[in-house]
């Protein structure tokens, strides 16, 4: 007789994966990450409690696994090659200007998180906890971070900028070398010392080929690339089955390979990133709902339900061992962060980020499994790692909201003018122009009066005084702009006021020394003389674009995407009014010339060109919120108001 396939398991599955994030943020408002949530609805749901979501659901159980998978593929896709890519800078040799480089960052926290480790567990020995012989797989264990735990807390927090990508690229780098690390040791624990080791090489050996033959074969057979895009947005869905094939393709690899698929799912998100265009089309929005949406949220909830804390219990040595292994866990990961993230980002963002880099979860329970058959571990140790990863993992991400606070609220994100001459006054104007709302912190003493004139809040202090910044409202500021200073050294003592109060904050300048000190300080500092000649360049080789952004009144604005309405629609799917049509946009500080293809998202910045009232309309659509917000017309500059 067939056997019938009980849908049960899956459809709580999915009734959770709702109700969590949705439970959870309106009753922490975005404290408890939506992952912990779906860990301990799994818990309570699962083998440790209720007992209706088991391991015994085999496709419940592939759906977990292959949910796994899609998380490190989505986790490859998250690192922005370009960023690692860049100059650590003229002054490489300042720690707090090379830390700032993702890959510098990442490497020092490896370096250090190992040596740490190495140090907790040497400690364990020498009170007789653990015994040397289990030294060597214990540390691959313990320098684990889950990746798949820090992406969805970072994604949720965009104004992270460069040290979101310090995490995730130090995170990649400790997960890397633990799974190569417990393979090899295992391996070594098998068979002793055996070509196989070498397999591994195989897979960063499969994405380079694939970069050369996607370069080479874009070229010679032009076809492919036309093709992928003609059917891209079909029911053929072309490049989600290639995104999805080559995901199966390096997960097949590194099971061949021996190691663990979290490294060939991470690859191939590495390869798509690689191979295909990250901005300016659907491919991405499409890769992250499916994962986000789907297979994700069933991950974290299986493994909950899956975790076997009989184990930790049943054993009174395994309660003696685990607060020492959280001691090394969390200790092993914040001096570290406390080294390599504070000189470049602070105390509190240090703390942060070390913080979230201690949660430990699916490499604890596959390398755990191995090494308690192996008999490397006993079942009391394998239980204590148990409930450590369990614990991590729901503490660490509380521990990171909790330091690094929310995230500024995207509403009231305005740009500061730090300066009240003829510089900030156009400034402002053509700010204004362009519907961003500006506030002014001036140390003339008539400053509140004369900026109000022009409707502007004003506001009359110092920069150095950490209640005027507060009362400038600096946490939610966008950008701050320093126009009017007597020396460099001025913007120096002016960002660093700032960003004690907050750390991430983009300060714009403009500079006539092209040796200036602004670098340190990750200033952004534009040369007069080089502002000048693209100007002229522009005005020579692009005189119509040129006109139309030196005139206020023409019909070519940028504005923020803030409307729900038109969130993953591609720019042919929306209904646009009159003559006006999107140029660029820009995403993540990356622009992309738009198409009808192009895919547009929150906080996405459009260029908006064409009939001026029409242009207006648009940016005043685009624009739109639960409350009203004001939009300038650039041709006429009054004020539309949108309707709800």
């Amino acid at each position: 007789m067939e056997e019938t396939l009980d849908f049960t398991p899956l459809l709580l599955v999915s009734v959770l994966a709702v109700l969590v994030p949705f439970v959870a943020w309106r009753l922490t408002g975005g404290l408890l990450p939506a992952v912990v949530g779906e860990v301990l609805v799994g818990i309570v749901f699962g083998e440790p409690l209720l007992g209706i979501i088991t391991h015994h659901n085999e496709w419940l159980t592939f759906l977990g696994l292959f949910g796994f998978a899609y998380l490190m593929f989505l986790s490859g896709l998250e690192i922005n090659l370009g960023l690692l890519g860049q100059s650590p800078g003229r002054r490489w040799y300042v720690p707090g200007v090379a830390l700032r480089h993702p890959l510098i960052s990442g490497a020092v926290l490896l370096i250090l998180v190992v040596v740490f480790t190495f140090v907790g567990l040497r400690l364990m020995t020498s009170v007789g906890l653990i015994t040397s012989s289990q030294i060597p797989m214990l540390l691959f264990i313990l320098i684990a971070t889950a990746v798949g735990v820090i992406v969805p807390v970072l994604k949720d927090r965009p104004d992270l900028g460069r040290m979101g990508q310090a995490l995730l690229v130090g995170g990649f780098l400790l997960e890397f070398v633990a799974i190569v690390g417990v393979g090899v040791v295992s391996g070594l624990e098998r068979e002793g010392i055996s070509w196989k080791i070498f397999l591994i090489l195989a897979i960063p050996s499969a994405l380079i080929i694939l970069v050369w033959l996607s370069r080479v074969g874009s070229g010679r057979f032009p076809i492919i690339p036309r093709t992928m895009h003609e059917l891209a947005q079909t029911s053929s869905q072309l490049k989600i089955r290639a995104s999805l094939a080559l995901l199966v393709i390096f997960v097949a690899l590194s099971q061949v390979a021996g190691t663990e698929m979290v490294l060939g799912a991470f690859v191939a998100g590495l390869a798509v990133t690689v191979v295909s265009p990250r901005h300016g089309s659907s491919l991405r929005g499409k890769l992250d709902a499916l994962g986000y949406g789907f297979f994700v949220p069933i991950f974290f909830i299986h493994a909950g339900a899956t975790l076997d804390l009989g184990a930790v219990f049943d054993s009174a040595e395994s309660l003696i061992l685990v607060p020492a292994l959280l001691l090394v866990a969390f200790g092993a990961k914040l001096v570290p962060s406390l080294l390599g993230l504070v000189p470049a980002w602070g105390i509190r963002p240090g703390l942060a980020g070390g913080s979230l880099l201690s949660a430990n979860l699916s490499l604890v329970l596959a390398a755990g499994a191995i090494a308690a058959d192996l008999g490397v571990i006993d079942d009391g140790l394998h239980g204590a790692l148990l409930l450590m990863a369990l614990l991590t993992t729901v503490l660490a991400p509380l521990m990171f909201s909790t330091i690094a606070g929310r995230a500024p609220d995207q509403e009231d994100g305005h740009t500061l003018i730090v300066g009240g001459g003829d510089l900030a006054r156009t400034l402002v104007e053509r700010l204004m122009a362009g519907g961003r709302r500006v506030v002014v912190l001036d140390r003339t003493p008539d400053a509140a009066t004369k900026w109000g004139a022009v409707g502007v809040e004003g506001v009359v202090g110092d920069p150095l005084d950490a209640l005027t910044l507060i009362s400038v409202r600096l946490l939610q500021t966008e950008v701050a702009v320093v126009v009017d200073f007597d020396d460099p050294e001025q913007v120096v003592d002016y960002t660093r006021s700032m960003r004690r109060i907050h750390p991430t904050l983009r300060v714009v300048t403009w500079t006539s020394d092209v040796d200036s000190q602004f670098e340190h300080m990750d200033i952004e500092a534009h040369s007069l003389s080089d502002v000048t000649a693209l100007a002229l360049e522009e005005a020579v080789l692009r005189p119509g674009l040129h006109a139309a952004r030196s005139d206020p009144e023409s019909g070519l604005v940028e504005v923020e995407m803030l409307n729900r309405e038109f969130e993953s629609q591609t720019l042919q799917e929306i209904d646009f009014e009159g003559d006006v049509r999107v140029l660029v946009v820009m995403r993540d500080g990356e622009s992309t010339v738009a198409t009808g293809d192009t895919t547009i998202y929150l906080h996405d910045r459009l260029t908006l060109a064409g009939e001026p009232s029409a242009v207006a309309l648009m940016g005043n659509r685009f624009q739109e919120r639960k409350r009203s917000r004001w939009f300038v017309d650039v041709r006429t500059t009054r004020k539309f108001e949108s309707e709800y």
